[in-house]
């Protein structure tokens, strides 16, 4: 088990380091967000996420790592009420202009899976349903969408990103009939920097 450990670490960093394709990148995203909710009609606002990326993970594919924090207000009477989303996702990235050798522009095309935390607060306080348990979840979703990204300078790069996150949080015995699965829509930019 050992060997085969330290086989995988050498295999990983000659990948890493043996390869002038790889390379890595972070970036802070902003993004405004329309939360598809139950019987609701889709309400908008405003997200900040952050990203790393590996590029070329293998040729002409990479691997994103993805986090942001989204909170949508609604009004139940009189009280303040808000749901507040975490997602984080993997993602695969597909280069769609391969032929294209420009760094200054790129086009990719991404799918991946994600853990969705989310919960529903008033006055700030966790929402306490009638049977005692707390309004606070962790589900699965699913994500894909597509990235444009122009690098007027050689480590600097903007994005423009799309995505649609799909969360399976249909829960019809705690939360009751009209529980839906969830979707987020996102359009956000972002300053990416890239390190070769």
């Amino acid at each position: 088990m050992f060997r085969t450990g330290l086989f995988t670490l050498l295999l990983l960093s000659t990948m890493l380091y043996g390869s002038n394709k790889i390379m890595f990148s972070f970036s802070p995203n902003y993004s405004y967000d329309y939360l598809y909710q139950d019987e609701q009609e889709p309400r908008g606002e405003w997200g900040v996420g952050g990203e790393l990326e590996i590029r070329n993970f293998v040729s002409h594919i990479g691997l994103k790592f993805r986090g942001s924090r989204i909170n949508y207000s609604a009004l139940a009477g009189q009280n303040p009420y808000e749901y507040e989303y975490i997602p984080i996702s993997l993602c695969t990235s597909l280069d769609l202009l391969p032929f294209y050798a420009k760094d200054w522009l790129g086009l990719t095309m991404e799918t991946g899976l994600g853990i969705y935390f989310w919960r529903g607060l008033s006055n700030g306080a966790l929402v306490v349903l009638p049977d005692g348990s707390t309004m606070d979840e962790i589900d699965l979703g699913f994500v894909g969408g597509f990235t444009i990204q122009l690098r007027p300078i050689k480590y600097i790069g903007l994005e423009y990103a799309t995505r649609y996150n799909y969360i399976a949080s249909s829960n019809l015995y705690k939360y009751g009939y009209y529980d839906k699965d969830e979707k987020i829509w996102e359009h956000g930019v972002g300053i990416k920097i890239i390190l070769p």
